[in-house]
């Protein structure tokens, strides 16, 4: 039995929300009613669990609105919200909208592909004795979380994404820049692992999925089969080490106390029950898609859109979406 919060020990400290309460309480006390009346969602409005990571239209407070002095309280909700690697990593996938603006040949007004088109929303009062949450979303990044108790409930959905996976020449970013390349990387890395038999248990379908297959759903678990896949068990230990070194570096996207806890309830739900599957071909440049899931947790990657150079990832927790689970335990103890 391997202990996975090992892998987050020396970065382990004590699961707070005190910096995303405190950064959002100071924008709040910043905005006019206007943008107050745009923020602002009761807790259990549908709108917390109305999420997308296209370029639809959507509610919540536009960044381009904030003043100069606004904008920065906006980025301490972002820095509070993601791990270090995980903010770099959502700041350059805000930048890659530069690159498809050129891509896709879009007028010089157009805002469609404007790297600072996104959206903040704060559903209930952020205080540390009410249940309250928050949310960052634009085209390829959505980050969903909730709160209670002065801890951080959830943050989950968590969804991740690039288009162009790598970048071509001619455009603002340098050829060749691959924002989620580690997770393109481990994937492939680990099936080359696999012997043929175990590539038979892993491998479910030749051709990938168009989409990650929990998509926007609100729940995510209807849409998977658990049993799918190779299970922990019938990996080595290297491989199995491997695994959980993947779905350790899919967690620590989000604020290190969390993050540790989030381990912890894997491996309390038994790492034994991990499975990955995978569907598609074996190497880049065709439609290609893996999952890791067990009873905990689920952790998707696909490429298969624009010519397979098109990445989406999605960190879902299964009974603890939204703060679903930790939040009914806070209101029939503390409430």
């Amino acid at each position: 039995m391997f202990a996975l919060v090992l892998s987050l020990a020396a970065c382990a400290q004590k699961n707070s929300n005190t910096e995303a309460l405190e950064a959002c309480q100071a924008l709040l006390k910043s905005l006019p009613d206007n943008l107050k009346s745009e923020i602002q969602f009761s807790f259990d409005s549908p709108e917390r669990k109305n999420w997308f990571f296209t370029p639809v239209p959507r509610k919540g407070l536009d960044y381009r609105k904030l003043d100069a002095s606004q904008k920065k309280l906006a980025q301490k909700i972002l820095k509070a919200s993601l791990s270090e690697s995980g903010r770099e990593t959502a700041l350059a996938i805000m930048q890659l909208e530069g690159v498809l603006h050129v891509l896709e040949k879009r007028p010089a007004d157009s805002d469609h592909r404007d790297p600072q088109k996104y959206y903040f929303s704060i559903f209930g009062t952020p205080d540390t004795d009410e249940v309250w949450g928050w949310r960052i979303e634009g085209h390829h990044l959505s980050l969903n979380y909730s709160s209670a108790a002065g801890e951080i409930a959830s943050a989950t959905p968590l969804f991740f994404g690039t288009n162009p996976a790598r970048v071509p020449a001619g455009m603002p970013k340098p050829e060749g820049t691959e924002v989620l390349k580690k997770e393109t990387q481990m994937g492939f890395d680990f099936l080359a692992s696999l012997n043929e038999a175990q590539k038979q248990k892993a491998l479910i379908a030749e051709k990938s999925p168009y989409d990650i297959q929990s998509s926007n759903k609100a729940e995510a678990k209807p849409t998977i089969n658990m049993e799918e896949g190779l299970s922990f068990a019938e990996m080595s230990k290297e491989q199995q080490r491997a695994l959980l070194d993947m779905v350790s570096y899919y967690v620590r996207r989000s604020p290190k106390g969390f993050a540790v806890e989030l381990m912890q309830k894997i491996e309390q739900e038994g790492i034994d029950k991990l499975h990955f599957v995978w569907m598609g071909v074996d190497h880049w440049g065709e439609g290609h898609y893996y999952r890791i899931h067990s009873p905990a947790i689920l952790i998707e990657y696909d490429c298969t859109q624009n010519n397979a150079n098109h990445v989406h990832t999605v960190v879902r927790e299964f009974a603890n979406d939204w703060g679903e689970d930790v939040i009914a335990k806070h209101i029939r103890e503390d409430h």
